[in-house]
C-alpha cells in the first residue's frame, strides 16, 4: 500500500506528458495535407450568401460554394444568383470599392488558386469592373452581372491564432 500513491502519481505524470505530446507526434507522423476542400450543399451555400448579404435566404435564388482550408486561413469561392438590389445593398453596406477587371486582375485574383470545379467561371459575366474590400479579417472580391443576375464572390479569411469564429457553411 505504501507504493500505491507514488505509482499513481507516476502514471498521472506520464499520462499528462503523453497528452501534451500527442498533437506534436500526430502532426509529425500524420502531416495534414497542404489544403483541404469542403463543398457546401446548395441550401447551405444560399444561407451563407444570405448571411453575408444580410438578407433573407429566399432572396438568393441559387448558390454554390466551396472552401479551401489552409494553415494561413480559408478561401471561399461562391457563385450565386440574386437580384440587383440585394447585391447593391451588400456593396454599400460592406463599403466595397470598384476596381477595373482587366485580364491581369482576372487571372491574379479570380483564377489564381481557383478550385477545379466546373461552375467557377467568373469570366463568363464579361464585366469590366469588380468590387473589393475588407470586413473584419476577410478580404472580399465580388463581380456581378445585373442582366444575368449572377455573381461571383471570393472571400479570403486570414486566420489568427486566437480566431475561434464559426464557419458559414
Amino acid at each position: 500500500m505504501k507504493y500505491f500513491f507514488p505509482i499513481l502519481m507516476g502514471i498521472v505524470i506520464l499520462l499528462g506528458l503523453g497528452l501534451t505530446l500527442t498533437p506534436y507526434l500526430a502532426n509529425w507522423l500524420l502531416p495534414i495535407s497542404a489544403a483541404s476542400y469542403q463543398q457546401a450543399k446548395p441550401a447551405d451555400a444560399s444561407r451563407a450568401v444570405a448571411d453575408w448579404f444580410g438578407v433573407k435566404p429566399e432572396q438568393i435564388k441559387t448558390a454554390q460554394a466551396i472552401r479551401r482550408r489552409t494553415a494561413e486561413g480559408n478561401s471561399t469561392w461562391v457563385v450565386f444568383e440574386a437580384n440587383r438590389e440585394t447585391v447593391v445593398q451588400f456593396v454599400v453596406n460592406a463599403r466595397l470599392n470598384q476596381q477595373n477587371l482587366d485580364p491581369d486582375a482576372l487571372q491574379s485574383i479570380w483564377l489564381a488558386q481557383a478550385p477545379t470545379v466546373n461552375w467557377w467561371q467568373p469570366a463568363e459575366l464579361q464585366r469590366e469592373t469588380y468590387f473589393t474590400g475588407k470586413t473584419e479579417n476577410r478580404n472580399l472580391a465580388l463581380v456581378y452581372n445585373d442582366v444575368m443576375q449572377k455573381g461571383y464572390l471570393l472571400v479570403k479569411a486570414i486566420e489568427t491564432p486566437n480566431d475561434k469564429t464559426k464557419n458559414s457553411f
